[in-house]
C-alpha cells in the first residue's frame, strides 16, 4: 500500500471506502437526495431509499449525517436488522443514552418517552436509520409502523429512514403492508453514476488522494463505467486494481491493456 502510494505520488489511499464524508463526490442524484432528506426532517415521518449493492446508500446517509447539527438531531444508525426487533430497540436505546430494559415493551416505552422529552425539552428530532431493511420480517415492519404511529401529527419528533436493496420495493407492495407504504413520506432509488459523473468521480478520488494530473486514460474510465454499470463500489474496486497492476508492471498511466488484465483476473467484475 505505502509503496503504491509512493510510486504514484499519492498522499492517501485512493478509491477507499474509508473516504471521509466531507470528501464525498456529490452527484446530481445525491444533491436531490440531501434536499429531500432535509425536507423530511422538517416534515418528519418515514422514508425509503433503495439501490443496488454498492450504489452508495450507506455512504450517502453517513455524509448527510455529518451535515446535521448534533444539538438539533439525535442520529441513530442500525447497521444489521437481523439482530431482531429486540436488538434494534436495544441499539436505539443506546443511541439515546438509555440503559436498555430487559423486556421489549419496557424498552419501547422508554424510547418513546425519551424521544418526546428530547423534542419538547430540547427541540431535538430523533432520526433512526435502518440499513439492509430488505432483511426485516413483515412482522418487524409492522412493529416499526405501529411504533412511529404513536405521534402522527405535524409535531412528531421521530424520523425513520429505511435503506434497502431494490427487491424491498416489491416486498412492500404486498397488501399486508399497505398501511406501511401509506406512511412513507417519500421514496427514492439510487441508480449510480452517469458516464460523465464517472469521469469526474475518478478525477475527484485522485485529487483527494493528492494526484491532480491524468492517471487513467479516458477510454479506460469509460470502459470501467460500462463494466461497473455506474455502481461506485465496483468503480472503486476496478480503479484500485488497475492502479495496483500499473504499479506492478512499472507503468506511468492506466491504459486499456492494464484494465483488460484486471478484468480477466476478476472474471469480468
Amino acid at each position: 500500500m505505502d509503496n503504491l502510494n509512493a510510486y504514484f505520488g499519492l498522499l492517501t489511499e485512493p478509491f477507499s471506502k474509508e473516504l471521509p464524508a466531507k470528501n464525498l463526490f456529490i452527484t446530481a442524484q445525491l444533491k436531490t437526495l440531501f434536499e429531500r432528506l432535509t425536507t423530511l426532517l422538517k416534515r418528519r415521518g418515514m422514508a425509503l431509499i433503495t439501490g443496488e449493492v454498492g450504489s452508495g446508500k450507506s455512504t450517502a446517509i453517513r455524509a448527510f449525517a455529518e451535515r446535521l447539527d448534533k444539538k438539533q438531531i439525535d442520529f441513530i444508525y442500525v447497521a444489521d436488522p437481523t439482530v431482531g426487533m429486540r436488538g434494534i430497540w436495544r441499539t436505539i436505546s443506546g443511541g439515546l443514552a438509555l440503559q436498555a430494559a430487559y423486556f421489549k415493551w419496557q424498552m419501547m416505552s422508554e424510547i418513546k418517552a425519551a424521544i418526546e422529552k428530547n423534542y419538547h425539552d430540547y427541540g431535538k428530532t430523533t432520526v433512526v436509520v435502518i440499513d439492509e431493511a430488505q432483511l426485516l420480517k413483515l412482522s418487524e415492519l409492522e412493529e416499526l409502523r405501529l411504533f412511529t404511529n404513536y405521534r402522527i401529527d405535524s409535531h412528531s419528533p421521530l424520523t425513520l429512514i429505511l435503506l434497502a436493496q431494490p427487491e424491498f420495493s416489491r416486498q412492500i407492495r404486498l397488501k399486508a403492508l399497505e398501511a406501511f407504504t401509506q406512511r412513507l413520506v417519500f421514496r427514492m432509488h439510487l441508480t449510480g453514476l452517469t458516464e460523465k459523473e464517472a469521469h469526474a468521480y475518478v478525477k475527484h478520488q485522485l485529487d483527494v488522494a493528492g494526484r491532480t494530473d491524468t492517471l487513467f486514460t479516458d477510454d479506460v474510465v469509460t470502459e470501467i463505467f460500462q463494466q461497473a454499470k455506474g455502481v461506485p463500489r465496483i468503480i472503486n474496486t476496478l480503479c484500485y486494481e488497475c492502479l495496483m497492476q500499473t504499479y506492478l508492471t512499472q507503468k506511468n498511466i492506466v491504459d486499456m491493456p492494464t484494465l483488460e488484465k484486471v478484468m480477466i483476473e476478476y472474471d469480468g467484475l
